[in-house]
């Protein structure tokens, strides 16, 4: 387990130490101008997580919202400036900071907020415990080896939320020492608790395996510290900084009642013979980072800058046991993993004006992960549902440290043509190393040119071509396999033997890839109160390598925006964009049966029914703003619309089959803001508010049939979001 270097009272003194100059201050300072306090109520229309899964505004009812200002200078003695502010005072969104200037030479602050994330609060779980470290099942469980055989799960299922709130300290400090020298701290602590999802698995090949989606507990904490020194003079400015991060959890791990019986288990696995799985989480870990960068202006449009970054991260947390199930001959060959990963990030940027009218940009990124975590054979226990195998086993593994070194090399030359037409060109090249993978070697290719130019006196537009080609050395789709097996193992197989993964797939990330891109711009001004705009972009994939997997890939999204503003008293907006994806992936059908390897020779596949999955995404979405001065210095009126409607279809295609398509996935969002700001008098205003937003959702992964509507995994059972919800709001703001 990691040390700990401070305790949580020794954070909270350290924050308190750093108070005392804002203290000091505040005791000498009178009250300034614009302070301020805002008071109101709100009431919300609608019981839904989704609707408040950010704002906290969850359930029907009314709420306290509050917020405050106040302000404070001093001239003479220890002279500043110190602010209080709150804000969202009665939400669990609730922001507080607290800040002091003393001029141009120091400045402190004290931020506190709280981060809610609310994702669903109707799902339902049989075991008792959900959400802790331990989850058994209720007394008269009968086990199955499928969820329509759980005869007593109607009757014991319970409710249960999903949702986290993170709560973040924040004290910075920034410190003048010189004109030329500046010290920048800071200091964070972060809590995150409540509850996530998490599938539980027991079994590993074939059709083995049975699941249960578990909502387990959240208890993290991330402190990070961050210190910086810069120096700057006339044409120059260096900064040198130090970065750590530490995150704790304080739960290692969580265990749960296995709910299955399987014929194909060894005896032990099942719920019949009292199968109790753990699952490790996420295990403690801490980071250092070391950081150099400057910049140097040489004159005459000419600039040198870099950044250097060195970064070691850490992990150590001890080791579950193989299983909690079977017994393990074979112990561990360490009692933690010793995680350890260096990496090195630099950056060069050198920028000079060759002519009057051009100007050339040269940019060198090198970025290497060096794992230097060490490796070890473990023979794991599978999915808790077999006993221990021996050396010369596929479940023998060694786990795999993935180094990489990537270069990059870009050019960028800019050159006016002639009063306001410019031409960009463009060229990057890149080249990555990995290891431990199926390709050794990536290198890309990256081009554009783009033309800037104004068709008319009151219209501009431009116009851009790009392309990226990316090839790579040899693809083995054996590499994977043999570093993640025992090598003693890897020497008794051959050919076939040799595969994780089909030898036709193509990563697409790894394989070869050709991109093209169009882009283009128009704005037209027809006359200085209105505005129209126009943006389209198209980008098409395509891996011509893969016979196997994902294939074709393009992009096309089109936006229009208008601005209306004839006068001061009111303006408008309305936009419109259109986003369309389509993909196109490729497998095919082979033989079962007592076939010795999951690959077979491709003469033995069944050619005349591959197939094919085409999906699409549609995007729409439309808004418009409406600003008004309905009495001049008395009444301000405001109001907002948006629509967006996203579809995704999937259509499965083959040479000797037919599919029917996947189901449409859908969601539609209708939302609308209304606002009215009247002034009282010269400090005191009213202001009314009204949001309204539809959600609809259809999904039919969360809506096909409940929690059993998969044979062999438990689901939560929660549903696509559906609700109209309005919230309303009243409060008054006062200035003093």
């Amino acid at each position: 387990m990691l040390q700990h270097s401070s305790t949580t009272h020794a954070k909270l003194f350290l924050s308190a130490l750093c108070c005392l100059p804002l203290v000091n201050a505040l005791s000498t300072s009178a009250f300034a101008q614009d302070s301020s306090v805002s008071i109101g109520a709100g009431y919300s229309s609608e019981d839904s997580y989704r609707f408040g899964q950010y704002s906290s505004i969850t359930g029907e009812g009314a709420y306290g919202i509050g917020s405050f200002l106040f302000q404070g200078t001093k001239q003479a003695g220890y002279g500043g400036t110190w602010q209080l502010r709150g804000d969202r005072i009665g939400l669990e969104t609730t922001g507080l900071e607290a800040s002091y200037r003393r001029w141009d030479e120091f400045s402190f602050s004290l931020n506190y907020e709280q981060l809610p994330h609310y994702r669903f609060n109707d799902g339902y779980t049989p075991f008792i415990g959900s959400g802790t470290m331990v989850q058994t099942l209720p007394p008269g469980w009968t086990g199955s080896s499928s969820t329509s055989g759980f005869s007593a799960l109607g009757s014991s299922l319970n409710q249960v939320n999903v949702d986290t709130r993170r709560d973040r300290v924040t004290s910075a400090l920034q410190w003048h020492i010189t004109e030329s020298w500046q010290l920048q701290g800071e200091f964070r602590h972060e809590t995150k608790q409540g509850s996530d999802t998490l599938a539980a698995i027991f079994g590993s090949t074939g059709g083995n395996p049975r699941g249960s989606v578990l909502v387990r507990p959240v208890d993290y904490q991330i402190d990070e510290f961050d210190v910086s020194v810069t120096y700057a003079a006339a044409g120059s400015q260096f900064n040198l900084g130090y970065n750590t991060l530490r995150f704790s959890n304080d739960n290692a791990s969580l265990r749960f009642d296995n709910p299955f019986n399987n014929s194909q288990w060894a005896a032990g696995a099942n719920f019949s013979d009292g199968a109790v799985g753990q699952i490790g989480l996420e295990p403690d870990n801490v980071s250092q980072q070391y950081s150099l960068s400057g910049t140097h202006s040489f004159g005459s449009g000419t600039r040198l800058s870099g950044s250097l970054v060195s970064t070691r991260l850490e992990q150590d947390d001890s080791f579950l046991p193989y299983s909690s199930v079977f017994p393990a001959p074979i112990p561990l060959p360490r009692s933690d993993l010793g995680g350890r990963v260096d990496s090195l990030l630099a950056n060069l940027r050198f920028a000079t004006r060759v002519s009057d009218r051009g100007n050339l940009n040269l940019h060198y990124y090198f970025r290497e992960r060096d794992n230097r975590t060490p490796q070890a054979i473990y023979l794991r226990i599978p999915g808790d549902a077999t006993p221990q195998g021996g050396l010369l086993n596929s479940s023998a593994r060694v786990n795999r440290i993935y180094d990489l070194e990537q270069e990059k090399l870009s050019a960028d030359f800019r050159y006016r043509l002639s009063g306001s037409t410019r031409l960009n060109l463009g060229l990057e090249f890149e080249q990555t190393d990995r290891s431990m993978l199926d390709v050794a070697t990536t290198e890309e290719e990256r081009t554009y040119a783009r033309l800037s130019f104004k068709p008319t006196v009151t219209s501009s537009a431009w116009i851009k071509l790009a392309r990226a080609e990316r090839d790579s050395s040899t693809y083995d789709a054996t590499a994977p396999f043999v570093a993640g097996h025992n090598p003693d193992y890897v020497a008794t197989l051959m050919g076939n033997e040799l595969f994780e993964n089909d030898p036709l797939l193509r990563r697409y990330h790894l394989t070869a890839r050709n991109r093209d891109e169009l882009s283009a711009s128009f704005s037209l001004f027809p006359w200085d109160q209105a505005s129209v705009s126009f943006l389209a972009i198209l980008a098409m994939d395509d891996y011509p390598e893969a016979r196997i997997g994902l294939q074709e890939s393009d992009k096309s999204s089109y936006s229009l925006d208008f601005s209306f503003d004839p006068a001061q008293a009111w303006q408008a907006s309305v936009f419109y964009t259109y986003d369309n994806y389509q993909n196109r992936q490729a497998g095919y059908a082979r033989l079962g049966g007592g076939n010795p390897t999951p690959f077979f020779p491709e003469s033995l596949r069944l050619p005349g029914n591959d197939w094919w999955v085409s999906s699409e995404d549609r995007v729409h979405s439309i808004g418009s703003m409406l600003q008004w001065s309905a009495i001049p210095e008395r009444l301000d009126l405001s109001l907002e619309a948006s629509y967006s409607d996203a579809n995704t279809m999937t259509q499965p295609l083959s040479r000797g089959q037919r599919f029917l398509p996947l189901p449409d996935v859908s969601t539609e969002i209708v939302s609308a803001e209304f606002s009215a700001n009247y002034r009282l008098s010269a400090d005191r205003e009213l202001s009314l508010g009204w949001y309204f937003e539809r959600f609809q959702a259809i999904d039919w992964s969360l809506d096909s049939g409940g929690i059993d509507a998969l044979s062999n995994i438990l689901l939560p059972g929660n549903l696509s979001p559906n609700y109209s919800a309005h919230f309303i709001s009243l409060s008054l703001h006062a200035n003093f």
